[in-house]
């Protein structure tokens, strides 16, 4: 009868005790459970010292809290702080939503890029004019601009010439398009043309110690007093040119010629062209 009465109380302490410690494994499990959610925007202000960062979508706006762990990954850095957002930025939140508080578990930055024809340059006004799929943009160059050649080589602006084939990665600080980097990674070739076969698209060009064949892209840029709009036929044999080109799989294909003797990056041949 005691060793009866013994189990009965031995099992309705275990009860009391599941039921007790129930609730608090139930919490525990929502709050390790509650989903993350993700969010794309742009930088609108952000403030390290209250870790804040508010972003603005196509139609809303969102501020987080920056969580403590909070991983950031931006462009050309492994690993960021949250002193290195700025306005204008391009991001994706993943982050958590605790009752109506948003907090940031990790800030991702995404590029944005345009790729097409350098149309003008303006060094006075600092103005990039890029020619992308039939429409002009222009972007204003960033203090600090990184310009980059081929084989990640450090350039200069006066690297990058009208009819250049660009990559530039921009934001939009105040909605203003702003080149923060542009890349040119072609190769170049300076030689004298020797022929040139307008039906098949091709052209061949030699050095002192060397002689190249080109096809050339349907959106190549011809220089031709300054202006990018040249023609294959207009090219003639013995014109000493500066063919910019990208090497594939064996095959030069060539998207700038100009003359040789040009200066590319002088205002003159840059600057946008006006009409009244």
């Amino acid at each position: 009868m005691k060793t009866t009465r013994a189990i009965w109380t031995a099992i309705c302490m275990a009860g009391l005790t599941w039921t007790s410690t129930f609730p608090a494994s139930a919490d525990q499990t929502a709050t390790a459970a509650r989903p993350e959610k993700s969010y794309t925007g742009t930088v609108v202000s952000v403030d390290p010292k209250e870790n804040t960062l508010e972003t603005r979508g196509f139609v809303l706006s969102k501020k987080f809290n920056l969580g403590a762990g909070c991983d950031y990954q931006l462009l050309g850095k492994n690993a960021g702080t949250a002193d290195d957002l700025r306005p204008g930025e391009k991001v994706t939140v993943n982050y958590q939503d605790a009752a109506g508080v948003l907090i940031a578990n990790r800030v991702e930055q995404q590029p944005m890029r345009y790729e097409g024809m350098v149309k003008a340059i303006d060094p006075n006004t600092r103005t990039l004019t890029v020619h992308v799929r039939g429409m002009d943009k222009q972007l204003q160059l960033a203090d600090g601009c990184s310009i980059m050649l081929r084989d990640n080589k450090p350039g200069a602006l006066a690297d990058i010439s009208v009819g250049n084939h660009v990559t530039v990665t921009y934001e939009t600080p105040d909605n203003k398009p702003t080149a923060r980097e542009i890349a040119q990674t072609s190769i170049t070739f300076t030689g004298t043309l020797t022929a040139i076969d307008l039906e098949e698209k091709t052209l061949k060009a030699k050095a002192s110690f060397s002689s190249k064949k080109f096809n050339v892209a349907d959106n190549c840029a011809i220089v031709i007093n300054g202006k990018t709009d040249g023609q294959l036929n207009e090219l003639k044999p013995n014109d000493k040119l500066v063919l910019s080109y990208d090497e594939i799989n064996g095959v030069n294909v060539v998207n700038r010629i100009a003359p040789a003797e040009a200066q590319p990056n002088s205002v003159a041949a840059t600057a946008p062209t006006t009409s009244n």
